[in-house]
């Protein structure tokens, strides 16, 4: 029996190791595209930040191609302007976001 709870903990470590891992390349990925975005809209660090939040929170969503929801909510923290140069550089940026 200690034998096979060693080993269930080994395994239950190495699982949270990986996943800990995953969080931060995703955390990373989102920082850097978020960034790239601010530089191309001229985002404001709030919004930034929360265009960094909205990526992490539909990383998966995001990496299955299903973007129309994603969208949405970006464009919803964008002014007029921004909108209308996230209309040109969109295409381009969501595949930089789908790429490892």
């Amino acid at each position: 029996m200690k034998k096979l709870l060693k080993i269930f903990m080994i395994l239950f470590l190495g699982v949270m190791v990986l996943h800990a891992q995953d969080n931060k390349q995703i955390t990373d990925k989102a920082q850097k595209v978020s960034v790239r975005l601010q530089q191309k809209l001229l985002l404001t660090d709030a919004q930034t930040a929360k265009i960094k939040s909205l990526i992490i929170d539909n990383f998966s969503q995001i990496k299955e191609n299903k973007t129309a929801a994603f969208e949405t909510k970006v464009v919803s923290l964008l002014t007029d302007k921004q909108k209308d140069k996230f209309t040109i550089v969109k295409k381009e940026w969501l595949q930089s976001l789908q790429a490892h």
